[in-house]
Protein backbone atom coordinates (compact mmCIF):
# COMPACT_ATOMS: atom_id res chain seq x y z
CA UNK A 1 0.00 0.00 0.00
CA UNK A 2 2.77 2.44 1.05
CA UNK A 3 5.05 1.36 -2.52
CA UNK A 4 1.79 1.83 -4.78
CA UNK A 5 0.77 5.61 -2.55
CA UNK A 6 4.80 6.42 -3.22
CA UNK A 7 4.73 5.27 -6.71
CA UNK A 8 1.40 7.06 -7.49
CA UNK A 9 2.75 10.77 -5.74
CA UNK A 10 5.55 10.19 -8.09
CA UNK A 11 4.00 9.92 -11.20
CA UNK A 12 1.83 12.52 -10.24
CA UNK A 13 4.71 15.22 -9.59
CA UNK A 14 6.28 14.21 -12.76
CA UNK A 15 3.01 14.72 -14.31
CA UNK A 16 2.02 18.06 -12.81
CA UNK A 17 5.99 19.19 -13.83
CA UNK A 18 5.65 17.78 -17.41
CA UNK A 19 2.07 19.47 -17.51
CA UNK A 20 3.50 22.87 -16.05
CA UNK A 21 6.69 22.70 -18.75
CA UNK A 22 3.95 21.94 -21.44
CA UNK A 23 1.75 24.85 -20.57
CA UNK A 24 4.82 26.91 -20.28
CA UNK A 25 5.87 26.32 -23.90
CA UNK A 26 2.41 26.54 -25.20
CA UNK A 27 2.24 30.03 -23.83
CA UNK A 28 5.02 30.79 -26.41
CA UNK A 29 3.18 29.37 -29.24
CA UNK A 30 -0.20 30.98 -28.40
CA UNK A 31 -3.25 30.35 -26.49
CA UNK A 32 -4.47 26.28 -26.46
CA UNK A 33 -1.87 25.80 -28.76
CA UNK A 34 0.00 22.59 -26.16
CA UNK A 35 1.53 20.43 -28.02
CA UNK A 36 2.30 16.91 -26.13
CA UNK A 37 4.97 14.17 -27.03
CA UNK A 38 3.77 10.75 -26.78
CA UNK A 39 6.29 10.10 -23.98
CA UNK A 40 4.24 12.64 -22.14
CA UNK A 41 0.75 11.25 -23.43
CA UNK A 42 1.96 7.89 -22.29
CA UNK A 43 3.00 9.35 -18.34
CA UNK A 44 -0.54 10.68 -17.97
CA UNK A 45 -2.40 7.51 -19.46
CA UNK A 46 -0.47 5.72 -16.72
CA UNK A 47 -0.61 8.32 -13.94
CA UNK A 48 -4.67 7.88 -15.18
CA UNK A 49 -5.05 4.25 -14.89
CA UNK A 50 -3.37 4.04 -11.74
CA UNK A 51 -5.24 6.15 -10.08
CA UNK A 52 -8.57 5.36 -11.34
CA UNK A 53 -7.88 1.83 -10.80
CA UNK A 54 -6.49 1.70 -7.68
CA UNK A 55 -3.87 -0.82 -9.04
CA UNK A 56 -1.65 -2.53 -6.52
CA UNK A 57 1.95 -2.72 -7.42
CA UNK A 58 1.84 -6.58 -8.16
CA UNK A 59 -1.54 -5.56 -10.26
CA UNK A 60 0.13 -3.25 -11.94
CA UNK A 61 3.41 -5.32 -12.70
CA UNK A 62 0.69 -7.85 -14.34
CA UNK A 63 -1.78 -5.22 -16.32
CA UNK A 64 0.12 -2.98 -18.17
CA UNK A 65 2.09 -5.24 -20.11
CA UNK A 66 -1.23 -7.23 -21.22
CA UNK A 67 -3.12 -3.53 -21.42
CA UNK A 68 0.62 -2.53 -24.04
CA UNK A 69 -0.15 -5.75 -26.42
CA UNK A 70 -3.80 -5.25 -26.05
CA UNK A 71 -2.88 -1.88 -27.15
CA UNK A 72 -0.60 -2.43 -29.84
CA UNK A 73 -3.13 -5.32 -31.80
CA UNK A 74 -6.13 -2.24 -31.15
CA UNK A 75 -3.61 0.25 -32.82
CA UNK A 76 -3.13 -2.26 -35.97
CA UNK A 77 -6.98 -2.85 -36.14
CA UNK A 78 -7.38 1.00 -36.16
CA UNK A 79 -4.72 1.51 -38.99
CA UNK A 80 -6.57 -1.34 -40.99
CA UNK A 81 -9.79 0.41 -40.71
CA UNK A 82 -8.60 3.68 -41.32
CA UNK A 83 -7.28 2.61 -44.55
CA UNK A 84 -10.02 0.58 -45.70
CA UNK A 85 -11.98 3.75 -44.78
CA UNK A 86 -10.00 6.25 -47.03
CA UNK A 87 -10.06 3.75 -49.83
CA UNK A 88 -13.72 3.53 -49.52
CA UNK A 89 -14.63 7.26 -49.45
CA UNK A 90 -11.70 7.95 -52.23
CA UNK A 91 -13.66 5.41 -54.40
CA UNK A 92 -17.24 6.60 -53.64
CA UNK A 93 -15.47 10.27 -54.83
CA UNK A 94 -14.16 9.29 -57.67
CA UNK A 95 -17.28 7.55 -58.59
CA UNK A 96 -15.61 4.89 -61.48
CA UNK A 97 -15.67 2.01 -59.66
CA UNK A 98 -18.52 -0.70 -60.16
CA UNK A 99 -21.32 -1.33 -57.65
CA UNK A 100 -19.74 -4.94 -56.69
CA UNK A 101 -15.97 -2.89 -56.38
CA UNK A 102 -17.66 -0.57 -53.81
CA UNK A 103 -19.54 -3.43 -52.12
CA UNK A 104 -16.25 -5.30 -51.51
CA UNK A 105 -14.90 -2.67 -50.56
CA UNK A 106 -17.56 -1.49 -47.64
CA UNK A 107 -17.41 -5.22 -47.10
CA UNK A 108 -13.97 -4.58 -46.03
CA UNK A 109 -14.31 -1.34 -44.25
CA UNK A 110 -17.31 -2.69 -41.98
CA UNK A 111 -15.22 -5.90 -41.33
CA UNK A 112 -12.45 -4.15 -40.00
CA UNK A 113 -14.98 -2.24 -38.09
CA UNK A 114 -16.48 -5.71 -36.59
CA UNK A 115 -12.57 -6.67 -35.95
CA UNK A 116 -11.64 -3.88 -33.66
CA UNK A 117 -15.21 -4.53 -31.32
CA UNK A 118 -14.02 -8.13 -31.22
CA UNK A 119 -10.77 -7.31 -30.39
CA UNK A 120 -12.15 -4.72 -27.72
CA UNK A 121 -14.02 -8.13 -26.49
CA UNK A 122 -10.87 -9.91 -26.50
CA UNK A 123 -9.23 -7.52 -24.37
CA UNK A 124 -11.93 -7.70 -21.47
CA UNK A 125 -11.27 -11.46 -21.44
CA UNK A 126 -7.23 -10.74 -21.19
CA UNK A 127 -7.89 -7.67 -18.29
CA UNK A 128 -9.65 -10.35 -16.18
CA UNK A 129 -6.98 -12.93 -16.12
CA UNK A 130 -4.88 -9.71 -14.27
CA UNK A 131 -7.12 -7.81 -12.53
CA UNK A 132 -10.52 -7.96 -10.47
CA UNK A 133 -13.77 -8.56 -12.56
CA UNK A 134 -14.86 -4.35 -11.26
CA UNK A 135 -11.20 -3.38 -12.13
CA UNK A 136 -11.19 -5.18 -15.46
CA UNK A 137 -14.82 -3.91 -16.18
CA UNK A 138 -13.73 -0.25 -16.38
CA UNK A 139 -10.33 -0.21 -18.64
CA UNK A 140 -12.37 0.29 -21.74
CA UNK A 141 -14.27 3.12 -19.66
CA UNK A 142 -11.27 4.93 -18.43
CA UNK A 143 -9.85 4.45 -21.69
CA UNK A 144 -12.72 6.83 -23.36
CA UNK A 145 -12.58 8.93 -20.13
CA UNK A 146 -9.04 9.99 -20.77
CA UNK A 147 -9.30 10.59 -24.58
CA UNK A 148 -12.02 12.78 -23.25
CA UNK A 149 -9.81 14.90 -20.74
CA UNK A 150 -6.91 14.73 -23.16
CA UNK A 151 -8.62 16.42 -25.92
CA UNK A 152 -9.91 18.80 -23.09
CA UNK A 153 -6.88 19.65 -21.77
CA UNK A 154 -5.87 20.81 -25.46
CA UNK A 155 -8.51 23.01 -25.63
CA UNK A 156 -7.85 24.63 -22.36
CA UNK A 157 -10.60 22.70 -20.87
CA UNK A 158 -8.76 20.35 -18.29
CA UNK A 159 -10.77 19.70 -14.73
CA UNK A 160 -7.72 17.37 -13.36
CA UNK A 161 -8.56 13.95 -14.81
CA UNK A 162 -11.64 13.55 -13.00
CA UNK A 163 -13.82 10.96 -14.71
CA UNK A 164 -17.73 11.96 -15.11
CA UNK A 165 -19.05 14.96 -16.53
CA UNK A 166 -17.78 17.98 -16.57
CA UNK A 167 -19.68 20.56 -14.18
CA UNK A 168 -21.69 23.44 -15.37
CA UNK A 169 -20.01 26.57 -14.90
CA UNK A 170 -22.24 29.69 -13.42
CA UNK A 171 -22.99 32.47 -16.32
CA UNK A 172 -21.22 35.60 -15.82
CA UNK A 173 -24.70 37.40 -14.89
CA UNK A 174 -25.70 34.82 -12.31
CA UNK A 175 -24.92 36.16 -8.70
CA UNK A 176 -23.78 33.91 -5.61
Amino acid sequence: MKRNLIFSLALMMFLLGSLTLSAQDGEKRGPNKQMFNKDQIVSQKIAFFTKFLDLTPEEAQKFWPVYNACQQEMEKARKETRKSAFTLSKALKEGDKTDEEISSLAETYYGNLDRENSLQKLHYAEYQKVLPIKKAARVRLLEEQFTRNLIMQLRGNYRGGKPGPKQPQPKENETK
